[in-house]
């Protein structure tokens, strides 16, 4: 395994570290216990969860790499996604802008690396495997970070004064929620099946006339 962030405090490193160990997961995904991978993920989210003052684009390469992981093992099963919405979930009860703040980091992170989008990172599958991940994230996933952000959005709406910090927790959730209403929604794969089959059958009749 890569360069641990564990052992380092300089934020160009902790960078490259998320991003070396990013891209060796998805190389030897074959070769991973589900176990080390789980673990894996819940100590890049921990360390993030641990360390509030890191630097933005640190903490963003983490938790791209905690989306990555996400995805890869989101069609072998080999993450629960369920428990990660339950530990975001967590995450906005506690009622701390800070927290709540990271809770939407994760979310978003979530949402771009399961677009299928130019936000999507480039980690060495095919876009039919990109495309497979997204219909089935749209499928719940997508819901459950809905139901979210609109338990964050319905919590602080019923505030009748909000202090800066949490006026911009709320722009943020409100900016979570306008990329989920706003998500490009791939077919699903019987329909693409569906249409592939009749456009092949009707090839020859058009060749004909």
């Amino acid at each position: 395994m890569p360069l641990s962030p564990e052992t380092s405090k300089v934020d160009y490193v902790l960078f490259q570290a998320a991003t070396a160990i990013m891209e060796a997961v998805v190389r030897e995904w074959i070769l991973l216990e589900k176990t080390s991978i789980e673990s894996l993920r819940a100590f890049l989210l921990t360390y993030v969860l641990q360390r509030p003052n890191l630097q933005k684009y640190v903490r963003e390469q983490i938790l791209l790499a905690v989306a990555v992981i996400v995805k890869r093992g989101s069609l072998d099963k080999s993450i629960n996604c369920k428990s990660i919405f339950h530990e975001v979930g967590q995450l906005i009860s506690s009622g701390n802008p800070t927290v709540q703040t990271l809770a939407c980091s994760i979310l978003t992170a979530l949402l771009s690396e399961f677009s299928s989008s130019s936000k999507t990172s480039s980690i060495g599958l095919s876009m039919e495997f990109h495309g497979n991940c997204k219909r089935l994230f749209q499928e719940d996933g997508l819901r459950q970070i809905f139901l979210l952000t609109m338990e964050v959005l319905q919590e602080f709406s019923r505030r009748e004064n909000l202090n800066a910090q949490m006026s911009c927790v709320f722009q943020r959730y409100l900016a979570l929620a306008n990329q989920v209403l706003s998500w490009n929604f791939l077919p699903p794969n019987h329909i693409l099946c569906f249409f592939k089959s009749h456009l092949f059958m009707d090839l020859p009749k058009k060749q004909v006339n």
